[in-house]
């Protein structure tokens, strides 16, 4: 059909003979003839020339239904875990590759006569008379065009309706727009500073872009047990919130340990159980995922393991299968594949996370219950009262026609978020979302509640009642002007598994991380540190063009600041400590604490008994810092943090502290270590890292140094007794997985254990610090 010489045989007469000669008994309806088809393509055609153009779009008379992806996303999913070439972790979403256009020799109506015979072939079993008038219903302005997928709850709305809350997708699109084109701009900026260079690749900002179980042993040899007969002195994992579970790498349940791996051979990740009952023994491996394990959580006898990976769009579309052909809202989408070259866009990968529920009351046989797609980076997660919460990032890419919703509206197992579900804030400045739903851990068969909002907030604290989740705002040096940095706060209260937006606001700083936060009495406590600086235009001395911003008279302070339910300041604290940053806090009842540094580590208590009046009530400055706080007891602080000179600031080595704030006026540093042989430590900025059980007395944590030309990674384990740190084990792991940059520790009862990831664990009693036992993968 390409050839134009043969144009003279695309008749519409002649068209029209065929097909009605080919459909005997079941005659083409006279809107589906080739005149009224080629209507609706010079419409389609139309509408992306005026979307080239920047202007508005004509309406389409009627639309379809956005696809629902569930199953061949899962299907691409599970591909590749079972086999497929990994994707890797580090791979880009941007690939920044162009759309092409092919040339057509055809007129209009020679396309609606192939579109005739194509939609007549495809679907001569199909009511078309039936299909139209569904169509048509769904018909009228645009953004009311094609029906909005169904959303959790089974409703379905317009996407042009009025909503009380929530957005609709052209809103949603509109706002995009605007950084869609900043992303470009920036790409062909970078596109040409790369070719100046040497022709470097650029990273392709903003561009469209997609993204079993084995048992070891037989159960029948063996007693495979369930947590209810496991011991109550056991390890488990460091958490903000005592009644809101965390996720983490390992878990124990007092008998059985369990740990996310990479196995040696083939690099796959899957998930470890070993039984410590008499003896260490692995009883079951679970998976073999190309893509990594983020998280795990044993909750009862359900193992819920969270993967990170990609999906490749391809794989999804050739395992899709339609219910049926809906030929009008098919023919937008063939018009863009007609007419540009859409396998040479970016549109094939997108980053997935997906939620597998295992059921292990038998701990050598986990069976797989359910499996949970979210598209997104996995953020974050937490079970509270029997449900499970979970955060990932999603970004929004520009797609080719503002109706392909799967390039910037969220999805969960395959359907796209009902637009009631999405919040846009007014100020919102990123093409992203912040994606949340919860599970009922009870009956894991679906979501219970899915929403998003527009946001690249990479905090969360989440309390008893209330979800909190921080945006980091910082200053704009592209214009003039007094700049500073600040927070955008957000608060969802949640409860059996339903989220609600109750407020927003923002203060100035930004946090340090997710322990800078904390909840009381309806309060929320935070500390930030705030960065202000004046820019001003840099010209050129001939021309005075300008050519450039610059900043001048930069400083830095910090604040606490406490809100109320509305996220309003109700009490706050400025300026403080200046030129230092905020490096740890923590609060407990009506005190908090916090460490800032420069070339010394004052550590700050505050009264916050009045959270409308908070004070400061002391300052000790000892040399250092701490990275990490916990409360020790009523009247112990610890701090894990760095040594450094009190002249230069210079860091020199690992530091443990312990405060006395026994008197909030008066804190003194009891006492302190130095870990002269260490300079670094996971623990420092991932507090699961820190195994700790202060009723037990006891804290570990892995360490890395370089001293005196030799390497060392140890794990180490201590008590605090009579006023002074102990050292209770000292483990060489230089022969273990030292190249993962993972090494954890947890106890039950007397005995200690090493996981490695590569599957290896060890046993140490804690009496003597003897080697008990080993299991090698």
């Amino acid at each position: 059909m390409g050839n134009h010489e043969n144009r003279e045989q695309w008749t519409d007469g002649a068209v029209e003979g065929y097909l009605q000669k080919i459909a005997e008994s079941e005659p083409i309806p006279d809107r589906l003839k080739p005149q009224q088809m080629e209507h609706w393509l010079r419409q389609a055609v139309e509408e992306k020339a005026a979307k080239d153009r920047g202007q508005e779009p004509v309406s389409w008379e009627a639309g379809g239904q956005p696809e629902n992806r569930s199953q061949g996303r899962q299907e691409a999913f599970a591909k590749q875990r079972e086999g497929g070439a990994s994707m890797g972790k580090g791979k880009k979403e941007e690939t920044g590759q162009k759309k092409s256009y092919r040339k057509w020799w055809c007129g209009t109506a020679a396309v609606a006569a192939c579109l005739a015979v194509v939609l007549f072939a495809a679907g001569r079993s199909i009511d078309w008379d039936v299909e139209l008038e569904k169509a048509g219903k769904a018909g009228g302005r645009q953004d009311s065009a094609v029906q909005v997928a169904e959303g959790p709850s089974g409703s379905e709305k317009a996407g042009g309706a009025e909503l009380a809350e929530g957005s609709t997708y052209q809103e949603l699109y509109q706002a995009f727009s605007g950084i869609w084109k900043e992303q470009e701009e920036w790409e062909v900026y970078m596109q040409e500073r790369a070719e100046d260079a040497g022709g470097a690749e650029s990273s392709g900002i903003g561009a469209y872009s997609e993204d079993g179980a084995v048992p070891m042993e037989s159960s029948e040899n063996m007693d495979t047990g369930n947590a209810k007969e496991a011991a109550e002195d056991y390890g488990k994992t460091n958490q903000q919130e005592e009644d809101v579970e965390e996720a983490d790498i390992i878990k124990n349940d007092g008998r059985f340990l369990y740990q996310s791996i990479q196995q040696e051979g083939n690099y796959k990740y899957a998930v470890q159980i070993a039984d410590t009952k008499d003896g260490l023994k692995e009883v079951a491996r679970i998976g073999e995922f190309d893509n990594e394990i983020s998280n795990i959580y044993v909750w009862k006898d359900t193992l819920v393991v969270i993967e990170s990976g990609w999906v490749n769009d391809t794989a999804v579309e050739e395992g899709e299968q339609d219910d049926g052909i809906n030929p009008l809202g098919k023919l937008q989408g063939f018009v863009e594949d007609l007419f540009s070259a859409k396998k040479d866009t970016a549109y094939q990968e997108r980053a997935y996370s997906m939620i597998h529920m295992y059921d292990i009351k038998d701990r050598a046989n986990p069976e797989e219950s359910h499996t949970f797609t979210v598209k997104g980076s996995y953020q974050d997660s937490r079970i509270s009262e029997g449900y499970l919460y979970f955060f990932s990032t999603c970004n929004a890419y520009k797609p080719q026609l503002e109706r392909d919703y799967q390039a910037y509206i969220p999805e969960f197992d395959g359907k796209i978020l009902s637009p009631d579900k999405i919040y846009l804030p007014e100020d919102a400045d990123t093409a992203a979302y912040l994606v949340m739903a919860s599970i009922n851990m009870e009956k894991p068969d679906g979501f219970t509640d899915t929403t998003a909002i527009v946001t690249s907030a990479d905090k969360f604290y989440v309390s008893q009642n209330n979800i909190y989740i921080a945006e980091s705002k910082y200053a704009d040096g592209s214009t003039v002007g007094a700049k500073s940095n600040s927070t955008k706060l957000y608060r969802f209260s949640y409860q059996d598994g339903k989220m609600k937006k109750e407020a927003e606001g923002t203060v100035k700083g930004i946090l340090q991380d997710d322990m800078a936060m904390n909840e009381h009495k309806g309060f929320l406590r935070m500390v930030t540190t705030v960065e202000n600086q004046n820019v001003r235009e840099v010209k050129d001395d001939i021309t005075g063009e300008v050519i450039g911003y610059d900043s001048v008279e930069f400083e830095t302070s910090n604040s606490l600041y406490v809100l109320d339910g509305n996220l309003e300041v109700a009490g706050k604290i400025e300026n403080l400590a200046k030129d230092e940053r905020i490096y740890s806090a923590r609060f407990f009842g009506d005190a908090g604490y916090f460490v800032t540094f420069r070339q010394t580590d004052p550590l700050f208590s505050v009264d916050l008994s009045n959270p409308r009046k908070p004070k400061i009530l002391g300052e000790l400055k000892i040399s250092g810092f701490s990275e990490y706080l916990h409360f020790y007891s009523d009247n112990l602080l610890l701090g894990i943090g760095m040594e450094a000179d009190e002249t230069t600031g210079s860091v020199e080595c690992l530091k443990l502290s312990m405060f006395d704030i026994s008197r909030p006026s008066n804190v003194k540093e009891q006492s302190k270590l130095k870990l002269e042989d260490y300079d670094y430590s996971e623990a420092l900025y991932n507090y699961k890292a820190v195994l700790i059980d202060t009723d037990k007395n006891l804290f570990g944590f892995h360490a890395e140094g370089y001293h005196e030309e030799d390497y060392k990674y140890n794990y180490l384990l201590f008590t605090f007794t009579d006023g002074a740190f102990k050292e209770v084990l000292n483990i060489d792991c230089s022969e273990n997985d030292i190249y993962s940059g993972r090494m954890r520790g947890t106890y039950i009862g007397n005995s200690f254990y090493l996981l490695c990831r590569n599957g290896r664990i060890e046993e140490y009693s804690m009496a003597d610090g003897n080697k008990l036992g080993e299991l090698v993968p």
